[in-house]
């Protein structure tokens, strides 16, 4: 009959019994292969998967408690972390989430206040989700999560939303994508029918069906087989003949779920990469979709990373037509950026800190590259990964959750349990901190510095405690001194050379290595500027750092005393007469034009020291709002240079900051040429053969890799080559292959040898193509070839 396809006569009809059968054996024959490598594998291969690759440290001298309480800290810092970031990214898209849950909704609202049209529409929500797709995965895992999830009207019945999460991979075709849609609806609702087609739908896409009347017929009865074991009230369904593709089927499921609920359940498709799909299939989707409109409550919700315009690109104006779109926008990747360096970075004072190479390398690469937050929270997870497994002595950094007493108790504890032994104590006496630390006491305490390199019992329960309780005194001091620096940016709008963002502002702290003050030329300036701040301008400087340090009261309460002493004098100044005020301010802006001008541009001793001279007689001869602002400059100056200091002035600043950024470049920043410049030239390293072993890289031997020794035969040449005498010297060196008396080496065979060698040098990118040519040097280009 024509339109059919036919198998062939001569290859046997497989049937699918048969074909269940052979996929059984293979099951079988993979059950034995998994036996047998779990038999053979080590003892000691197992214990280390048991660990999860935790291994003893100390060339495995490191108590098996010890480890296993490393093991448990990481996962239990990871957690907290990686739930900070999760809870930033749904609190940032909590507004966008909601607008789109009132839009499914109360799409049946806006459909009964409209005029009836002769087509029905879909109603569609593009949501803008970012440029970066793989990012996308979790947004709309949970825009999905929160569509699903149950309310209770004022009638006690519930109400919900059926949502189906739909990506290009799984809908090649409208048939895939009209089954994977219908299964993962039925999904909602776990029984022996979406079971059986989830089963046979994998085996489907595994095997190539060469004819589709008899793959249709073969859904057929596996939806009749799955029909018999699914129970409506207690009693089975009548066997179907509708196909996993067939709509019939989810409008037979929806009548019957439907009753349970309030109103009508809504059916959620959320299309999640919509650029991937192809025009065509969501063309007919769409039209599908808008017949069973009248009958199904169908939503539609895209994800789109560029614009609007590439929907007009991918559907015709009829499909179009057939939407009712209405827009939203998540949050960018920027905006989690920040809250996320800031939530760990800054107001968290128990986990791993970045110092600034990771930190600056963090920054290049999501500004640089992909703007994705999934390489930020692998690069974090990385770091922590490194410093769990790699560090023994990251076992101390829990203790930061701690007060000083309960760290005293635990380590106690720990000494008497032997968590922590001897080469624990050796290895924090070689840090390079506690190194500067004892060399600082010995001028000053040598009786202390002597007693923390012998007595071990004092360094851990008395000394360690103090110092980590310093450590996190110095991180809240460092967030107060931080929101200060960025308080006074914030004073000078007009100023644009003293903005910078807050990440910026903290990679410049991060990598001023003797703390702030006159060190930085921006605080400098915004010290500068302070002294020249009107009567006006003071008193709103003076009620928002009241503010910020009530927040950081507990930092140190001087603070709090000295603004005080600002504030009465404030206040006596606008107590005093207007007239009074209006003469004092001409002087002193006169005297200021004097004192101040060009303030920023001196750095020379001399200089320094007449600027020191004419501030000096700018308080004894200025107003007392000058005198003020200059007490206020002042003090900034010493409070940054105090509360930004640089933390490896810390002793034991090892335990909780992490600086190592090599094994972050080799995993996050490869590099392709050079790895595989190092293939070529050393081929025993990657193919693990023992008769390729050499022991320089430039010495060549018959039984390498062929584009191995043509390489390292080019590396000979300059930057022109005779294409002659490179094959003549590739051929001699191949004739030294053991081969077997009967079998000699063709002339052929080296030349095709050669050709494909050639080829795979110009595919790697060494060998680019050009059209200079001399009389017989050339140089090296595929067309020559």
């Amino acid at each position: 009959m024509p339109g059919k396809r036919r198998r062939p006569t001569t290859e046997p009809k497989r049937t699918k019994k048969a074909r269940g059968k052979t996929n059984e054996k293979k099951t079988n024959l993979l059950r034995l292969y998994i036996k047998v490598s779990i038999a053979q594998r080590a003892e000691q291969d197992s214990q280390e998967i048991l660990n999860e690759g935790f291994q003893q440290l100390f060339n495995g001298q490191e108590p098996i408690e010890s480890m296993l309480f490393r093991k448990d800290s990481f996962k239990k810092v990871w957690d907290s972390v990686n739930n900070d970031i999760s809870d930033i990214l749904l609190d940032m898209n909590h507004t966008a989430v909601e607008s789109i849950c009132q839009f499914v909704d109360k799409s049946h609202d806006v459909e009964e206040s409209m005029v009836a049209l002769p087509f029905h529409e879909i109603p569609t929500g593009l949501v803008f989700a970012g440029i970066n797709t793989p990012d996308h995965d979790t947004q709309f895992a949970h825009i999905a999560s929160k569509l699903k999830e149950e309310t209770t009207t004022d009638n006690n019945r519930k109400q919900k939303n059926f949502v189906c999460l739909l990506q290009s991979k799984d809908c090649a075709n409208i048939k895939n994508m009209l089954r994977t849609m219908i299964e993962r609806f039925l999904a909602n609702t776990p029984n022996a029918l979406t079971t059986d087609l989830e089963n046979d739908t994998t085996m489907a896409n595994n095997e190539e069906s060469e004819e589709d009347e008899e793959d249709d017929d073969d859904m057929i009865r596996s939806t009749e087989r799955a029909a018999t074991s699914y129970r409506l009230g207690g009693v089975a369904a009548k066997p179907s003949k509708c196909l996993p593709y067939d709509m019939k089927l989810l409008e037979g499921w929806y009548k019957h779920h439907q009753q349970r609920y309030a109103n009508r359940p809504n059916l959620v498709i959320i299309l999640q990469d919509f650029e991937s799909f192809e025009p065509a299939i969501l063309q007919d989707f769409f039209t599908i979709c808008s017949e069973y409109r009248s009958r199904l409550p169908i939503i539609c919700i895209m994800g789109i990373a560029t614009s609007t315009e590439i929907l007009h690109q991918s559907l015709n104006k009829s499909t179009i037509g057939l939407l009712r779109i209405e827009k939203f926008k998540l949050e960018q990747s920027g905006v989690w950026f920040n809250r996320v360096i800031e939530k760990i970075f800054l107001d968290s004072t128990s986990t791993l800190k970045f110092g600034p190479r990771p930190y600056k390398f963090l920054l290049d690469h999501f500004y640089l590259y992909d703007f994705s937050m999934t390489k930020v929270t692998a690069s974090i997870k990385y770091a922590l990964m490194h410093h769990f497994y790699g560090n023994p002595l990251s076992i101390f950094l829990p203790l930061l959750q701690m007060d000083e007493f309960d760290m005293t108790a635990t380590l106690q504890q720990w000494m008497r349990s032997e968590l922590i032994n001897e080469h624990h104590i050796t290895h924090i006496r070689m840090l390079g901190s506690f190194k500067n630390y004892i060399e600082s006491l010995v001028e000053t305490d040598s009786k202390k510095a002597l007693r923390l390199l012998e007595d071990d019992d004092y360094l851990i329960t008395e000394v360690i405690p103090s110092l980590l309780c310093d450590i996190k005194m110095y991180q809240k001091q460092f967030k107060m001194g931080f929101n200060l620096l960025v308080l006074l940016q914030a004073q000078f709008p007009s100023f644009s050379s003293l903005h910078k963002s807050k990440l910026m502002l903290l990679l410049e702290v991060l990598e001023s290595k003797d703390g702030l003050g006159e060190n930085i030329d921006m605080v400098r300036k915004l010290v500068s500027f302070v002294r020249k701040i009107d009567t006006e301008h003071v008193g709103r400087l003076l009620k928002e750092i009241r503010q910020l340090l009530q927040i950081y009261d507990d930092v140190n309460n001087s603070f709090l005393d000295q603004l005080s002493i600002w504030d009465k004098r404030y206040e006596q100044l606008m107590e005093a007469d207007e007239a009074y005020n209006a003469r004092m301010n001409k002087k002193a802006k006169k005297l200021e034009g004097m004192v101040l001008e060009n303030e920023g541009s001196r750095h020379t001793e001399t200089a320094k020291k007449v600027q020191n001279e004419s501030l000096e007689h700018l308080k004894r001869k200025g107003t007392e709002a000058s005198k003020i602002a200059m007490d206020i400059a002042e003090w900034c100056d010493k409070t940054l240079g105090h509360l930004l200091r640089s933390f490896t002035t810390l002793p034991l600043f090892e335990l909780v900051y992490y600086t190592n950024i090599k094994l972050h470049e080799k995993s996050f920043a490869s590099q392709p040429r050079a790895s595989v410049q190092t293939a070529l030239t050393q081929p025993q390293h990657y193919l693990n053969c023992p008769c390729c072993s050499i022991e320089k890289s430039d010495q060549i031997i018959a039984s390498e890799h062929d584009t191995c020794i043509l390489y390292k035969l080019y590396l000979e040449c300059g930057r022109l080559i005779n294409l002659y005498d490179w094959f003549v010297a590739f051929g001699c060196m191949i004739e030294r292959e053991k081969r077997p008396k009967n079998k000699s080496l063709e002339e052929n065979e080296v030349q095709a040898r050669f050709i494909r060698s050639v080829a795979e040098l110009q595919f790697l990118g060494f060998i680019k193509p050009t059209q200079r040519k001399t009389d017989h040097v050339i140089r090296l280009t595929w067309s020559n070839i």
